[in-house]
């Protein structure tokens, strides 16, 4: 059933990373090693499996379950990395029944990041950006984002910025802008920040991301959303490409924080408390994932 599904290319430098490509965007292991930066990693395969017959999404539950070691008592990396991989299973398992939720986050996330050559409708974050900063510059700001986990850490304070709409709804474009900044401060490259490569990211992903939500939810106009309130038409499926998105969001609290750990919450995603114990177990250092935390919106 997960026979198209193959694992991302490993066995290449940053230095001479290939295009974007199905390995990437169905790959089912952590980490990238692509031009996409991490935008495309994982998505489309996760939404394939959801799309596709309950039988593949149990295999891949099934799969993710044997990859994970009841008796491990340290939280090592492939521990880690073995707690997300069960999460995700659970995030696809959870887009099969719901296929609002699945249509979405597929539509936003094909429209923003699934770079085609032969699709000009797709990809148009990356697109933009790209024209902004030229080829060479956007080489580089791509190998840094994947290094930084820029694309994933985006939709994560993106999440974060509309839960706290009401606080800081005359600023969340700038609010997303001045934190990721603020994150990545010294390890930026100059050159890339000379040319407003974040400020070009932000703006193109505020462009097509909440638009394509919108649109594909069926709710009429950001405005509308806005005005209305019903900020979870946006956060879900923003969070849901997120935790999908990300390369190794073990060694991401962005992402564990602002999606990884409100999905876990939510009732209607229905996360077995196996798995939500695991995340608590493992990832000890993230105080969110301790019982009687308040989840966020």
């Amino acid at each position: 059933m997960l026979s198209g599904l193959h694992d991302a290319v490993s066995d290449q430098t940053l230095g001479n990373r290939m295009a974007h490509n199905w390995s990437c965007a169905e790959a089912k292991n952590p980490g990238c090693d692509c031009a996409c930066g991490g935008a495309g990693h994982g998505c489309r395969g996760a939404f394939k499996i959801a799309d596709g017959p309950l039988d593949g999404v149990l295999e891949l539950v099934k799969q993710r379950e044997d990859a994970w070691d009841p008796k491990s008592v340290k939280p090592t990396r492939p521990t880690r990395q073995a707690v997300i991989g069960c999460g995700q299973a659970e995030v696809v398992h959870w887009l099969h029944r719901d296929r609002g939720l699945l249509y979405c986050a597929w539509t936003t996330q094909t429209v923003a990041f699934e770079d085609d050559p032969s699709a000009p409708a797709q990809g148009m974050v990356l697109r933009r950006v790209g024209e902004h900063l030229g080829s060479e510059l956007m080489a580089e700001f791509q190998e840094w984002a994947l290094a930084k986990h820029f694309w994933c850490g985006l939709l994560a304070q993106m999440a974060c910025a509309i839960a706290q709409y009401e606080v800081l709804r005359c600023r969340i474009f700038r609010t997303v802008e001045n934190l990721i900044e603020q994150q990545h401060g010294q390890t930026f490259p100059d050159a890339l920040r000379h040319a407003g490569s974040i400020g070009s990211a932000v703006h193109w992903a505020w462009r097509y991301v909440l638009p394509s939500v919108v649109a594909a939810s069926g709710a009429g106009t950001l405005a509308t959303v806005l005005a209305g309130g019903d900020l979870g038409r946006l956060l879900w499926p923003i969070r849901v490409i997120a935790v999908l998105m990300c390369p190794d969001a073990s060694d991401h609290a962005m992402v564990r924080e602002h999606c990884w750990y409100p999905i876990l919450r939510l009732a209607r995603a229905q996360v077995r408390d196996a798995v939500r114990e695991r995340f608590a177990q493992v990832f000890r250092e993230d105080p969110w994932f301790g019982l009687g935390h308040n989840a966020p919106s």
